[in-house]
């Protein structure tokens, strides 16, 4: 065979060659023509068994990534307003995170995805609430998954237009759901901001409507801010489940407060209100460690058994949090032993106090050579935030922040003049309210109109209800006064209008709320052995 049958021949296998490409490129393109249009036809149906099958498939034949693959599809539905599909996207999102960590890509998604998801505007306002209500148990549950804190970061940075738009659909069960989860990400000043709002703005059209199950929920998050008393005095249709009562959850709220105020602490009656805390169903467990603390606290000092009410907080208790340098991956103590994550049980506290508060269970750093416990800096940020409005106790490791050296300064001889005076004993008998009404203004305690420390604080009753007074106690006051100085201030004012001429009907109102007060500051705060902290 000479050259040029060989060229001719390879020209000619060439062109087979080119001739079979063409032909897989049209049947390519055919194909790809045909997946569309059945794609189209698929996410037109909005059929959302089908969707979840198909969704599963593809999780499944992508392995490697399936959680970003699925992403993509969620996004990809939301460019066609398919809004239910998305949240069928998103559940499935949470199976597959039960078997794998998020990526960095998955998890700043969410944020995107759930303001997609919070700006749909549908003609049909039934669906729109379903779907909404739908995203929101969504949130809900991924308080307990592997996206706690991508929804977290998120509801933290829009919880202001969100608690605005939730309660603006006036509808309990969305309002409820919505206030389970803030509770469930521990996001306390949020929860109390849209509790507050509810009660002063939305209560009368809600308190119309609204069922006893659905009372019980908004008493008991109400409950857990302080501020039931104030939202069953405002009550004047729902206020009747207190009376006639049917559920557990309300009778364990009447029968809690009869045994608190009237002392009666027999280990038949404690034993009922353990027994209703077990038959509660509406609440999780999670939600009744927290929203039920106080009662659970209040049983286990007056029993000599443990409350029968079982907690899912199995975690480790946590007594010393050492804060290190963030990217530490191993133990500054022991630098062979990698850190690992671990649960633990962390306390709240109010700032200069030693009594626990609040417990939240969360997950930091251990070394399982010395058993020390680490936060970063953005830990015990986050740490803070879950245990609002207390704070928890955290130390700079000293190996990782070593204590600088301190320079010798010549020591200055104080002035002959100074008299150090020993600190004041920190016990001091309860100031009375008690004053006889005179025909006049009394001076004998001074001018009432006179601003005191308390009142600079912003400590008023004009204007504030209870929460929110006690609110400016716990956060403003109490940091910067004395016990004493607080309590002899508001039993001064009540003993000064109780002495003015018709005081006690003229100033009935302020003088029940001052009373108030201070008996709550008693209860909480006052011991005769109590050591206030001294500033």
């Amino acid at each position: 065979m000479n050259i040029f049958e060989s060229k001719e021949k390879f020209d000619e296998g060439l062109n087979t060659v080119q001739s079979t490409f063409d032909q897989l490129e049209i049947w390519c393109r055919e194909v790809k023509s045909e997946n569309e249009i059945l794609w189209e036809v698929i996410l037109e149906s909005c059929n959302e068994a089908l969707w979840e099958k198909l969704l599963r498939a593809l999780a499944d034949y992508n392995r490697v990534d399936s959680a970003a693959f699925i992403i993509k599809k969620i996004r990809e539905l939301l460019e066609h307003n398919k809004y239910s599909l998305a949240i069928v996207g998103l559940n499935l999102l949470s199976d597959i995170l039960n078997n794998e960590e998020p990526s960095e890509f998955v998890q700043m998604s969410i944020s995107p995805i759930l303001d997609r998801m919070f700006s749909m505007n549908l003609s049909e306002l039934d669906e729109m609430d379903r779907l909404l209500i739908d995203i929101t148990r969504w949130m809900k549950r991924a308080a307990q998954s592997k996206l706690r804190d991508s929804v977290h970061e998120y509801l933290h940075e829009n919880h202001v237009k969100l608690n605005q738009m939730i309660a603006d659909t006036n509808s309990p069960d969305h309002i409820i759901i919505y206030l389970q989860t803030l509770l469930s990400f521990d996001l306390y000043y949020p929860l109390r901001d849209l509790m507050e709002y509810l009660i002063s703005e939305e209560w009368p059209f809600l308190d119309a409507k609204i069922q006893e199950e659905q009372f019980a929920h908004f008493l008991w998050i109400a409950f857990y801010l302080s501020m039931d008393d104030v939202l069953i005095e405002v009550s004047k249709e729902s206020g009747r489940f207190i009376e006639n009562v049917q559920s557990p959850e309300s009778l364990l709220y009447k029968k809690y407060y009869d045994v608190k105020n009237n002392r009666e602490h027999d280990s038949q009656t404690l034993g009922n209100i353990a027994a209703l805390m077990t038959q509660s169903r509406i609440f999780e467990d999670h939600e009744k460690a927290k929203l039920w603390e106080e009662i659970i606290r209040f049983l286990q000092k007056r029993t000599e058994t443990s409350v029968t009410l079982e907690l899912p907080i199995n975690s480790n208790k946590v007594s010393s949090i050492w804060q290190i340098k963030n990217k530490t991956d191993h133990c500054p103590h022991c630098s062979k032993s990698k850190l690992v994550k671990e649960s633990f049980a962390v306390d709240g506290f109010m700032k200069h106090s030693d009594q626990a508060q609040k417990e939240v269970v969360f997950e930091l750093l251990t070394c399982n050579h010395c058993h020390r416990i680490f936060a970063y800096d953005s830990m015990k940020l986050k740490l803070n935030r879950a245990l609002e409005p207390y704070r928890c106790k955290v130390n700079l490791d000293p190996i990782n922040y070593p204590h600088k050296q301190a320079v010798n300064k010549p020591m200055k001889t104080p002035p002959k003049s100074v008299v150090i005076t020993p600190p004041a004993p920190n016990y001091f008998a309860w100031p009375s309210t008690e004053a006889k009404e005179s025909e006049g203004q009394s001076d004998r305690e001074g001018n009432f109109r006179e601003e005191t420390d308390l009142h600079r604080q912003g400590y008023r009753i004009t204007g504030l209800n209870r929460t929110q007074r006690w609110d400016v106690l716990v956060r403003k006051a109490i940091p910067k006064m004395t016990l004493k100085e607080i309590v002899f201030t508001i039993a001064r004012n009540v003993r000064l209008r109780k002495s003015q001429a018709g005081g006690k009907t003229k100033f009935a109102y302020a003088i029940a709320e001052w009373e108030h007060d201070l008996k709550r500051l008693k209860q909480e705060y006052y011991k005769s052995n109590f050591t206030w902290p001294q500033y």
